[in-house]
């Protein structure tokens, strides 16, 4: 306390402090000037002066701020740094303490961009030739983001609404500071090595700082070589970086990425439904063209046994004249009538025999069809009911995956939760009864 309007050192600085915080100019300013005295303290905090021609300023920025740092800086370097004015008051020092900093020049980061761009392009890091395809049907997918991060939730919940078969792998990594080129770099090669089809590398929207380190060629190296086909989802539809040049495939956003890399199950059941069906149509109508050959040939059968039975009425005739004392000239016509008789008996029963293994050969034919089509039938339709099997949800719970219910209702979201209520979660092989508690939102604790 002041006494008789003298004050304590404490008193000033304080004061100053209060005076210096609460002034809204000086809480969010951006300053200009050289960095000098640099020290990369052992805790992390990084001190430093910044000067111009004229005066010099003590600064601090404290490893919760320079951790998102792209590049750590030196002496000499020419800044534009984010903060607030405050004061040290152990030392009476007036400071600033930075949140973020750039280096000086207009368009540094599109600069660093081009040139980036034009050392990899030769190399052909961007042809469209040495682009992966894309699988249609994916068996496993590798997801590289975020630990805890909006991206590989909506990533994760977009594949399971599209393609729940599908066996994903999450291998997280930084995203962001200077530590994180090194990150991605490790677990691209990491997915590289596991059995995935296809390999999303997602993060959620940001600044171009916050988003730089996907500008990074050691990143762009990996994505070239990695021999699994990458999908990229980074930022949001206007943000575009070297990994997208280089991935096989760039989306807009995360969500996007998991949409390019699944199919969609309703439409793949869809066309299953519609094939089963024209293979069906296709038996039917083989069938049937069959049957009508069959009965083609028979009625044509029926036709020459009735010439043949016309030609034995008009021999019984001739016999019957030749017993009228007209057995000379019925015995000369019988004769023809008995070679013409041979010839057509000789005809016919070549005709019959032609017929015959003609039929024979369409039986065969027939069978061996109906039994190629049937052989393809039974795999196409074990294919499906293998497939129909997949989706069956105790398949999904034999895959480690639990359905939490609460009330007779699945618990699709933690807002749906009545925390005075039990829950009930089923395994594969049994039930558990639990007492669910408040929420903890994980994702800010671990921004902190």
């Amino acid at each position: 306390m002041m006494i008789n309007n003298i004050w304590t050192i404490s008193q000033l600085v304080s004061y100053i402090k209060n005076e210096l915080t609460n002034n809204i100019t000086l809480k969010n300013i951006s300053i200009q000037g050289e960095i000098g005295n640099f020290t990369n303290h052992y805790s992390g905090h990084w001190y430093f002066t910044l000067k111009d021609k004229d005066a010099l300023i003590n600064c601090a920025m404290f490893k919760g701020y320079n951790q998102h740092c792209l590049f750590i800086p030196k002496n000499g370097d020419k800044l534009i740094v984010n903060g607030s004015v405050n004061v040290f008051e152990k030392q009476g020092q007036l400071q600033l303490i930075v949140t973020s900093m750039k280096e000086d020049g207009e368009g540094n980061f599109y600069i660093q961009f081009e040139k980036t761009k034009k050392k990899l392009e030769p190399l052909g890091y961007f042809d469209d030739k040495y682009k992966k395809p894309i699988p249609e049907f994916p068996n496993e997918i590798a997801i590289i983001t975020g630990a805890n991060t909006a991206a590989l939730q909506d990533v994760l919940t977009t594949i399971t609404n599209r393609w729940p078969i599908v066996k994903t792998t999450e291998i997280h990594a930084l995203v962001q500071g200077q530590q994180a080129i090194e990150s991605i770099v490790s677990a691209i090669k990491k997915a590289g090595r596991t059995t995935a089809d296809v390999i999303i590398l997602a993060r959620g929207g940001g600044s171009i700082d916050d988003l730089w380190c996907f500008n990074d060629e050691n990143i762009a190296k990996a994505i070239f070589e990695c021999e699994i086909p990458i999908i990229t989802g980074i930022g949001h539809e206007i943000d575009f970086t070297i990994a997208d040049l280089v991935a096989d495939y760039r989306a807009p956003t995360p969500t996007a990425a998991a949409t390019k890399a699944t199919p969609n199950y309703k439409e793949v059941l869809n066309t299953i439904n519609k094939l089963e069906n024209l293979i069906i149509q296709t038996i039917n109508n083989d069938i049937n063209r069959h049957y009508q050959l069959l009965d083609y040939f028979n009625n044509k059968l029926v036709n020459y046994r009735n010439v043949v039975n016309n030609y034995q009425i008009e021999i019984n005739n001739l016999q019957k004249l030749n017993a009228l004392n007209l057995k000379k000239k019925s015995d000369l016509y019988i004769q023809n009538i008995l070679n013409k008789e041979k010839i057509l008996a000789l005809s016919i029963k070549s005709l019959i025999k032609h017929n015959d293994d003609y039929l024979r050969n369409s039986l065969y034919l027939l069978n061996k069809s109906l039994d190629d089509i049937l052989q393809k039938n039974k795999i196409t339709l074990s294919k499906s009911i293998d497939l129909l099997d997949s989706y069956s949800p105790l398949k999904t719970l034999q895959r480690g995956y639990v359905v939490t219910s609460q009330n007779n209702k699945i618990i699709k979201s933690i807002k749906d939760i009545d925390y005075l209520e039990n829950l009930e979660t089923r395994f594969v092989d049994g039930i558990i009864t639990s007492k669910p508690i408040k929420e903890i939102n994980y994702y800010k604790s671990s921004r902190k």
